[in-house]
This record gives structure tokens, C-alpha cells and sequence, in this order.
């Protein structure tokens, strides 16, 4: 599926912010994204061969939530960008499924320099080379902004217990309306 636009994802659980915290501790390999671009390399190098989870959780609520697969390069893959708030119940997972800022500005800069070349191609009249180019460029973009570890996280995510739901009231009713003489 192409990812241009970030997926809002709410999802309510009975468990509390601090387990919620425990449970993505515990489940997630701990990896605090850093701008650095060999960091990521050598984490992904690191679980090279297992597919995983990783990410990070902060007291503050904020939560980052990756998927590798194995034998895959996808650093730039799509992530859950949210945070754990507190409910009455227990808590509330909010956030967005989204790619990191690196990918659209590498699209942008794609886009740009890609449609430049082609349209200096059919300013010099070389219209087989411009048509040429622009199918890089929307080949380039499809690569770029194609996504599928989207549907890893949304799983993950489901594996919060939900929020029971509040059962009926049940009420004495001695009116029925059912009954009528006529």
C-alpha cells in the first residue's frame, strides 16, 4: 500500500499507563531513534536475521513502536509515532502510523531534481529522454512511499487488552406496550 498520509490509530485498554509502559518494555527491542543514519544501520545489521519489534516507551507517555522484518533493510519503514494517556478505566493509545520526516524529504528531493531534468529535456526538445525520466521519477516515488510494515504494527497494537465493554442496564418495565385491547 503507498503511505503518503499518517493512519491515526486510538485504541482504549484496561491496562494502566505503567503497564502499558511494562508490557511495551518487556515485548519491544530497545532502540531510542537517533538522527544518526550508522546508528540505525548497525542496529538493523544487529537483528539482521529476526523478524521484530522495536522501539521505545518514556515515563512522559511517549511511545515509538518499529517492525523489522528479516533479511530486510527497512530502517525508513513506517512507524507508530503516539503517546499513553491515563482514562478512567485505564488507558488511552493515541497516535499515528506514519513514515519518518527523512523519507518525504528524500521524496520531495527526488521529485525536484527528477522533474528539473525532465523538463530541461523537453525544453531541448528531447521528449523520449523527459518521458524517460518521469517514469524514474514515479518508479523512485512508488519505491519510496510503497509500505508494508503498516499492517505489522497495527497488529501489535491490537494486542493490548481492549476495555471491556459497559454492559446493559437492565431495567423492570412494567408498562408493555405490546399489549393494547382494541
Amino acid at each position: 500500500m503507498f503511505f503518503l498520509l499518517p493512519k491515526k490509530v486510538s485504541l482504549e485498554t484496561k491496562m494502566s499507563p505503567a503497564e502499558c509502559r511494562r508490557k511495551l518494555n518487556r515485548e519491544l527491542i530497545d532502540y531510542t531513534r537517533k538522527p544518526s543514519l550508522v546508528a540505525a544501520s548497525q542496529f538493523l545489521k544487529k537483528h539482521r536475521l529476526e523478524n521484530c519489534y522495536f522501539g521505545s516507551s518514556e515515563k512522559s507517555g511517549k511511545v515509538e513502536i518499529f517492525y523489522h522484518r528479516a533479511k530486510k533493510h527497512d530502517g525508513s519503514s513506517a512507524g507508530f509515532f503516539g503517546h499513553i494517556e491515563k482514562t478512567s478505566g485505564g488507558s488511552r493509545i493515541t497516535g499515528s502510523i506514519r513514515r519518518t520526516a527523512a523519507v518525504y524529504i528524500a521524496a520531495a528531493l527526488w521529485t525536484v531534481i527528477t522533474l528539473f531534468i525532465a523538463l530541461v529535456l523537453v525544453a531541448l526538445k528531447e521528449y523520449s529522454g523527459a518521458a524517460c525520466t518521469a517514469a524514474v521519477m514515479l518508479a523512485g516515488l512508488g519505491l519510496m512511499l510503497w509500505e508494508g510494515s503498516a499492517g505489522y504494527i497495527q497488529t501489535y497494537l491490537e494486542t493490548f487488552p481492549p476495555m471491556k465493554p459497559k454492559e446493559p442496564e437492565l431495567t423492570d418495565s412494567a408498562d408493555d406496550s405490546d399489549d393494547t385491547d382494541g
